[in-house]
Formats: C-alpha cells, structure tokens, sequence
C-alpha cells in the first residue's frame, strides 16, 4: 500500500494531478504556468524546477528563502528571521523576480535588504523556479531569474464537491512560532469560490552562541534578540467559469510585523532634529535603537481566459494586479521612515494556433506605479511616478524528439521623481532576443542549448538613491547617468532517463556562463557623509562574469527508498579581477526518502565550504554541515477526510550557520537545531 497525501492547496483541488511522495516521479505531469504556450513541464534538462505536493509542503517555512533551501542553483539573502528572498545563481533583488501567479508581487523587498516580500509559501500550492533569463515573458527584472508562486486565490475550474477545505497548524520549538493554515473551495453552478486565512507568531530565534562573535559585548547569548514577528493573511476569491473559459478577480489583506536584529542598524544622534525624536524608550545598548518594521498590503487581483477568441488563435489570457502597499519602519516605537506604493500591472497573452508546427503567443505587459519613502532615513524620493510597457512575442517549433523555441521582447521604463527639487525623470529603452535548441535521444538522453541577449533597465534606488542606508549601515548615492545593463547568457543542460530503471532514475546537469556588460553595483567611495557619519556608496557599472553549474541524480536503492545527490556552485569576478561581493558558496548535499506502508520520511544533510572569494571590504564566512529531518504519518478520517501527522527537524548539528549572501552574517546567524510538528486535515 502506497500512501499519497495532496498539499494544503492542491489536495482539495480535483483538477491538480496528484504527486508521489518523491516529487521527481512522474515529472512531466506537473502543470506549470511558465511558459503561455505550453504548460507541461516535461523533462528537457532546461533550468527549472517545481515545488508542490507533499515535498513543498514538507519544506513550506515561513519565508520563501527558507522554503527553497536545498534547491539547487538558489540561496537565501536573509536579513534576520523575518527576511528571506531568494538569491538564484549569485543574483536577487532587482535581477531575480518574485512573482505571484504570474505578476509581480509589487511590494517594497527590492528596494532594500531588510524589506520582505509578500509571499507566504504555507498558502501556496505550487512554486516555480526558472534559474536564468526569463525576461522575455516577465520583463527585465527578471534578467537573473524567476520563483513564481501559485497560490489559487482564483479559480480556473468548478469543484466536484459543493465545499471542500483543509486546515493546518504548526508548532516550532526554536522560536516558540505557531502557525496556522485555512483553506475553503467550492462551487456551485457555474460560481466557484475560493477562503484562505493564516496567522503565524514567533519568538526571538534560538542560535547556537552568541550572535556577534566579534563584539561579545554587543552580542546577545543563545538567542537572537528582536527577531519575533507576527504576521497574519485573508484572501477571499470568486470566478464565473463557463464552456469556453472563466473570469474571477480576488481580494487580500496581509499585515506582516517583525524585528530587525540589533546590530543590523546603527545610529547616530548628532545633531538637534534628530534629539528632539530621541526619547527614554530609544535607549537601548547604549544608543542603538530597536529597529521594527509593519508592513500592511491591501491587494485586488483579476484573472480571466477566453478559448478559441477569434480564427486562428487558440486561447487569450488576462491577469491585472493592483496593490496598495505601506511598509513603516518603527524606531524605537517612533516612526522613522514609511515607504508606500501603490502600484498596478497588467499582462495580456493570446496564443495562436500551430503554423506549420510552429506555435506562439504575443504578450504586453504594463506597469503604473507610484512609489516613494518618506521620514529622516528616506534615501530614495518622496514620490516617484514609475511606468514600465512591454511587447514580446515567443515561438516554439516541435517535431520528432527535438524542438526549437525563440523569443523577442522590448520594454519602456520612465522613472519621473516629483518635487521642486526632485531629478529629471529617467527613460530608458531595453530589448532582449533569447533562442534555445532542445534534442531528445529516444526519450532517455536529454540535451539542452539555451542562449539569450537581456538589457535591463536601472532601478528607482540605483538612479535616485541619496541618503542613510540604515539597513545596510551605508549613504547610498545613485547615478542618474547610468545605462542599461546588458547580459549575455549561455546554458547548456543535460538529462538521461534510463528506459529500463533500475539504480539510476535520472541524472541532470546544467551549466552557465553569463557575461554581463555595465553590471550595476555599489562601490565605496573612500568618503564619509558627515551628517550620518556613513561611508558613501556610490551605485557604478563595471563588466561582470558569472559562471556556474548543478547537478542532480535521483537513485532508487530499492521500491521504498530513494537516493538523491545534488550540488552546486557559482563564480563571479568583475573584469577588473575582483570578486563580486555577497556570492553564495559551493554546495554539495545528499536526501534519503524512504516510504514505508504506514508513514515516510527523509534525511537530508547540506556540506556548504567556506566563502574565501567574499569580494572588497567583505568578510569571508566558514562552511557548515547542516543536517535536516522530516517523519510523517497520514491517516484517514470518517468519511472522506484525510490527515497527515508531521514532524521535521531543522539543523540537528546545531550549526553556527551565516550565509555569505547576507548583508548580516557577522551579527545574525541563522537558527540553530529546530523541531517543528504539526497536523494537517482535509475534508
């Protein structure tokens, strides 16, 4: 008897193809919205990778980074407990993007290191990984990469069953966190529906140690002080779904508060205006402030589809997003900076008909955005009104055991700063032209060519910046003569299927070498801004190389138990020969699954070396084992509900681990040993 237990979202939903316990099985039936054209993601050694069923389940975390750990080719750029955004192949923030169902999640986590984005991974029934270019369907942010969440706040398709629901809660020892999941759906005649609710509380994090091993005396012993947050999330979402396809839109309000370690800010009380807000509750180790951040989002969204809309073409495809976003920075209890945007996207998609086996689908994409920061450590303006249009067209030609796919896109961006003393406005023009080769020997032996040409665009704070950097402890200096970043990219991917399985069940190898020309980055300037008594970073541009490679072989050991090896790892050196800073280190881990009649589970242990190429003015960071557990037990309920009992166990070695991607590595480590159990209900 083999069990298989569905995921919070996909196991009350009848339409989602259910997923064995090992998520590489049966590969080529997991749905993945990718790519406009097709949306199967069959084996083709191509850089991508999905999470859903029982594996993400298993791993969901409360940040997306955190969820996405062992994952070949992505990283985490943490910034205490409450942060976690991915870093893919070297590269995050404004070169990898962050999307929910396909648009961009449009909150404030780019603009800087200690702003988290607002996905949640334990209302997720699906994330996507694309490691590479994927700038010709979701635009130039995306030049290093895309993680896509899925999260089915709106329905595609009517339910068997009037209503169905699951609920989930958690409880994690390290920090005292509880965290509780409800999920409703349902339909009735051509109306489908869709509940979902989380609340999520947690102490201080327990590390192992003090937490700057540096400054004993600013450090705090065993725990990691001002790292609690409480976050909690409500979405409510309807869709009319008729013969020849659906409408639905959905609404969510999503409040997220939570520390940032003491030691991350540092501050200065110089002159009187900064006094007059400095008060008794401020005092805290000797003038550091502590430091919370409230963040507060409000988002609409819509989704539609019309089948066979005119001659000629086979479906169009709508998605619009608006968020009203607000994220305070509390200092010491006092507002210190708030940052607000109010933003929306829209994407349109109509995919043709073959022609002579060629098929593709037109897209424009089109972002309004007004965003800005205001309070004493505002570093980028006030307001600026930012708009983005983009034009692509992608094609795919099949025939037997090999297909060729290529792509083009344009973009426009304006960033127009207001204010009697605000810059000129910024127009920049970008294009990307991708073309990529795939070849299949008799379904076993996959072979993969992939090239591109990205432009990318700088960003609001890369031009505009002009402040107190307190989160990264620098005055931040934009360039307003900066030009489009230009990337050259080449992959080439590898995977063989044997016919006949027996040891090996698949082996899988990608490598890349991305040149980058005008790479944007900061540079100290050797100066001080007198005012903050900060060093001064100037944002300049400077020829790049990345390159890299992972690797993944699946080995089944018997009909229960199975083996999977992986590794990774990335260089980055700028043309001048130095190393870029803030690079993840490599990796190699091993994951034994084993599934017995009554329950499974799995034993995972990471071997991370030390980062000696941590780039200028960076420390290096020394290498770590981790070694991670999972146990679980589904059972039936009366009727047709199912259950799942679980328990994983997080860094049993009680490691001191400190990412060299973070900006806090020398006062922030990552959890130490963690036990988290918890039950998952569905009906």
């Amino acid at each position: 008897m083999k069990f298989r237990f569905m995921p919070l979202a996909a196991m009350i939903m009848a339409s989602q193809t259910t997923q064995a316990i090992n998520p590489r099985h049966d590969l080529e039936e997991v749905i993945v919205s990718a790519s406009p054209i097709h949306n199967q993601h069959s084996d083709n050694a191509r850089p991508v990778a999905v999470l859903n069923g029982d594996e993400l389940r298993n791993k969901a975390a409360s940040t997306l980074a955190q969820t996405l750990s062992g994952q070949v080719g992505v990283s985490a750029a943490s910034f205490g407990s409450g942060v976690g955004n991915p870093v893919i192949r070297g590269q995050s923030a404004n070169r990898v993007k962050v999307m929910q169902d396909n648009l961009d999640t449009l909150d404030a986590s780019n603009t800087s290191a200690d702003h988290a984005n607002t996905t949640e991974p334990l209302l997720a029934e699906q994330i996507e990984i694309l490691r590479g270019p994927a700038t010709l369907r979701f635009g130039s942010g995306a030049i290093g990469g895309v993680v896509n969440v899925i999260d089915g706040r709106i329905p595609t398709e009517l339910s068997s069953d009037p209503i169905t629901g699951a609920i989930e809660t958690r409880y994690t020892s390290n920090n005292d966190e509880v965290a509780s999941v409800l999920r409703l759906d349902g339909s009735f005649e051509q109306i489908a529906w869709h509940a979902d609710a989380l609340y999520r509380d947690s102490n201080d994090v327990s590390i192992p140690g003090l937490s700057n091993i540096e400054d004993p005396d600013e450090a705090s012993d065993g725990y990691l002080a001002n790292s609690n947050s409480r976050a909690d999330a409500f979405t409510g979402g309807v869709s009319w779904i008729g013969e020849n396809g659906f409408i639905g839109i959905a609404i969510s309000e999503q409040n997220n508060k939570y520390g940032i370690p003491q030691g991350a800010h540092e501050h200065h009380h110089e002159d009187e205006d900064e006094d007059e807000h400095h008060t008794d509750e401020d005092d805290h180790d000797e003038g550091e402030e502590v430091i919370r951040i409230e963040m507060e989002q409000t988002r609409y969204d819509l989704k539609a589809q019309l089948n066979q809309p005119f001659a000629g073409f086979e479906k169009l495809s709508l998605r619009v997003g608006h968020n009203d976003y607000q994220h305070t920075e509390l200092e010491g209890g006092a507002v210190g900076t708030t940052f607000s945007s109010d933003a929306t996207e829209a994407r349109l998609e109509i995919v043709h008909n073959p022609i002579q086996q060629w098929q593709g689908a037109f897209g424009l994409q089109v972002l309004d955005r007004d965003y800005g920061a205001d309070g004493l450590e505002a570093f980028i303006p006030t307001e600026s009104k930012i708009r983005s249009t983009g034009l692509f067209w992608i094609e795919e030609k099949h025939w037997e055991h090999q297909w060729l796919e290529f792509g083009l896109r344009y973009e426009r961006q304006s960033i127009d700063p207001r204010g009697s003393e605000a810059p000129s406005k910024a127009d920049h023009n970008a294009s990307s032209v991708s073309l990529g080769y795939h070849w299949s020997i008799d379904d076993v032996h996959q072979f993969s060519a992939i090239w591109s040409r990205s432009e990318r665009a700088p960003s609001l704070e890369e031009l505009f910046s002009d402040g107190a950097h307190i989160a990264t402890q620098t005055y931040d200096r934009g360039n307003t003569e900066l030009d489009l970043e230009t990337s050259q990219n080449f992959d080439l991917g590898y995977e063989w299927q044997p016919l006949n399985k027996g040891l090996i069940e698949d082996l899988r190898i990608n490598i890349f070498y991305n040149d980058i020309e005008d790479y944007i980055y900061q540079s100290n300037s050797g100066d001080e801004d007198l005012e903050s008594e900060l060093a001064i970073f100037d944002y300049v541009q400077q020829d790049v190389q990345f390159h890299g490679g992972e690797i993944e072989l699946n080995l089944a050991l018997s009909e229960d138990a199975q083996l999977r090896l992986f590794g990774d790892l990335v260089r980055a050196e700028f043309n001048s020969g130095a190393d870029v800073p803030r690079i993840s280190p490599d990796r190699i881990g091993a994951e034994l699954s084993y599934e017995h009649e009554h329950w499974y589970g799995s034993l995972r242990v990471i071997e991370v070396s030390e980062q000696n190429r941590a780039g200028e003015e960076e420390e290096s960071t020394d290498g770590y084992t981790r070694l991670d557990a999972q146990f679980n037990v589904p059972f039936s309920i009366s009727g047709s509900g199912d259950g799942l009992l679980f328990l994983r166990a997080d860094n049993l070695l009680d490691e001191d681990i400190r990412h060299a991607t973070s900006f806090l590595r020398e006062v922030a480590p990552e959890a130490g040993r963690s036990l988290t159990a918890g039950i998952r209900l569905s009906f």
